[in-house]
């Protein structure tokens, strides 16, 4: 008579699965300086990307933008000069019109 229902050993290459949590916990326990140093490590590699990414190469490597000299075609310039010029007469014509008193 059995008295556990699911008593069955597994066992994957020769290694009791019921162990297998002690032979994690015994493979990091030898080798945890290795494996602190390996995790500073990468924490390192990870904050330096970070660091290039972000800071070194915005500052450093990217270029500012330089003004460039801007020129307007003389004739260009005076038919904007002159549209504008017109469109202020006439503002000004409306303003300083004078309009009878509807009310009168």
């Amino acid at each position: 008579m059995i008295t556990q229902p699911f008593a069955v050993e597994v066992s994957v290459r020769g290694m009791n699965i019921k162990n297998l949590p002690k032979s994690i916990k015994g493979f990091f326990g030898k080798y945890w300086k290795k494996w602190t140093i390996l995790v500073v490590l990468a924490m390192l590699i990870y904050i330096g990307f970070i660091f290039y990414q972000y800071v070194y190469k915005p500052i450093y490597q990217l270029r500012e933008v330089s003004a460039q000299r801007f020129e307007i075609e003389k004739n260009i310039y005076e038919q904007i000069m002159d549209s504008y010029s017109k469109v202020e007469e006439n503002i000004n014509k409306t303003i300083n019109k004078d309009y009878s008193d509807p009310f009168k």
